[in-house]
């Protein structure tokens, strides 16, 4: 029951974010956003402790669960270091940059979560994450996306989205795990969403559904990564 009731308090509050962003950027849309990530935070710390009660926690299952919580919480601090953007105008780079760090930061630690539990998933994850890399470069220029100085950085960013993406989906194929086919499903919703915000932040061609979509892909991609724990055997 209390699993029901963090993703869907963590739903309700997204959405009301989600009407306050297209409203007005203030305090008040910060304050929903960063309460709607701590709910992912609760949920993956919740998820936790419902695999400890029903089976024995190995080494590197103890290691996969600490991982990605840790990158729960950088998810965190990016979701709040990037709502600010919007509040302290004259300091909207540096939120932009800090907070995509916190999110590089979280997604390093995701991979090595997903490190844990299938080691050799990254040799067949490389080419994966390039031809996907491909993919994003036209995407963006389709979409004029002109992110100056700072386009080699979102490159590397999206990079690393896109190889955890691949990570996890080599290694569901690799150890038949139904948890890291769970964080691809996850770690894909999170490359979309990604994908539509370097468009929504540096694009032209822009819709005005598109901030409501990418923060509902992004708010599943921490939902099925959190809960994955509960997938693990």
């Amino acid at each position: 029951m209390t699993l029901v009731l963090l993703i869907a308090a963590g739903a309700i509050l997204e959405t009301l974010f989600i009407m306050q962003s297209y409203r007005k950027r203030d305090l008040y849309s910060v304050f929903l956003k960063t309460i709607a990530s701590a709910i992912f935070v609760f949920l993956g710390f919740h998820c936790r402790n419902l695999y400890i009660a029903g089976h024995e926690l190995s080494e590197p299952i103890a290691n996969y669960s600490a991982m990605l919580i840790n990158g729960l919480m950088l998810g965190l601090a990016g979701d709040l270091l990037l709502a600010l953007r919007f509040v302290c105008r004259k300091l909207h780079t540096v939120f932009f940059i800090t907070g995509t760090a916190a999110f590089f930061a979280g997604h390093v630690f995701y991979i090595m979560a997903i490190l844990k539990i299938a080691p050799s998933c990254w040799h067949y994850a490389i080419p994966i994450a390039l031809v996907a890399l491909g993919a994003a470069f036209f995407y963006s220029h389709a979409m004029d996306v002109k992110a100056g100085k700072i386009a080699p950085l979102g490159v590397v960013y999206i990079g690393c989205v896109l190889f955890m993406a691949a990570c996890a989906l080599t290694g569901a194929f690799l150890e038949t795990s139904r948890a890291l086919f769970m964080f691809f499903l996850g770690g894909l919703c999170f490359a979309l969403s990604d994908n539509m915000l370097v468009v929504l932040s540096f694009g032209k061609n822009d819709s005005p559904y598109r901030n409501a979509v990418l923060h509902v892909l992004y708010y599943m991609a921490q939902i099925l990564i959190a809960i994955s724990i509960l997938f693990l055997p």
